[in-house]
């Protein structure tokens, strides 16, 4: 690959932190009314990814490491693990307080409910992982021409752009899951690997208190 896809790729990640900006323009009674409801990150996961997606068919998927890849159980049952582990186990070990919760324990309507699920599950991972360890961290590995620092400075922009975090507890823990995505993306030589990590890894924590029971 060359400068050229170096910049095609970058291309797509600005894209994305475009869109991920985008919902500041809204008014702020309507921002807050999504944000009320429920519905905030959905919208934008769905608006993201009926953009990215297209993208991805056009540009990208012929290009070195965006394609499946190779899917190897051990390695998924591998990156799961350790995932899992600066998930539950990193924050109580490191930090005092849980590190932060994904959604707020609110009763939502059904529709609402299924459609965060949808979002969170099957529509963030596949965007994210086309956007981040796709195209930035493709674009990065040109430019750098090294993918040991292309996997910290993309990692470090993955944790920054979550913005619906406060504090450095979540950063850290996001860099870290970052860091393991990547490099599943990399033994892979592709994306199903790291977008399935990362959907089953969602799944998880939005459902915690239903799968563990607090």
């Amino acid at each position: 690959m060359n400068k050229k896809d170096g910049y095609l790729f970058l291309s797509v990640f600005i894209v994305m932190v475009i869109l991920t900006g985008a919902p500041l323009l809204l008014p702020e009674q309507l921002r807050m009314m999504s944000i009320v409801s429920g519905m905030f990150f959905p919208l934008m996961f769905t608006v993201e990814i009926l953009v990215i997606t297209p993208l991805y068919f056009l540009f990208l998927r012929e290009k070195e490491g965006f394609g499946l890849g190779n899917f190897n159980l051990k390695d998924f049952i591998l990156y799961l693990s350790i995932i899992l582990i600066i998930q539950f186990i990193l924050p109580k070990l490191f930090f005092e307080e849980e590190t932060y919760d994904s959604h707020s324990e609110t009763i939502l309507p059904a529709i609402t409910f299924i459609f965060i699920q949808i979002s969170y599950i099957l529509m963030a991972p596949v965007y994210e992982e086309i956007a981040i360890r796709g195209a930035l961290f493709g674009s990065l590995t040109i430019f750098l021409k090294a993918k040991f620092p292309a996997t910290i400075l993309s990692s470090l922009i993955f944790a920054v752009l979550h913005t619906q975090y406060s504090g450095y507890k979540p950063l850290i823990i996001l860099f870290f899951v970052s860091l393991t995505l990547t490099a599943a993306r990399v033994r892979s030589k592709g994306l199903l690997l790291p977008v399935i990590l990362h959907a089953l890894m969602n799944c998880i924590i939005i459902n915690k208190s239903y799968i563990f029971g607090s």
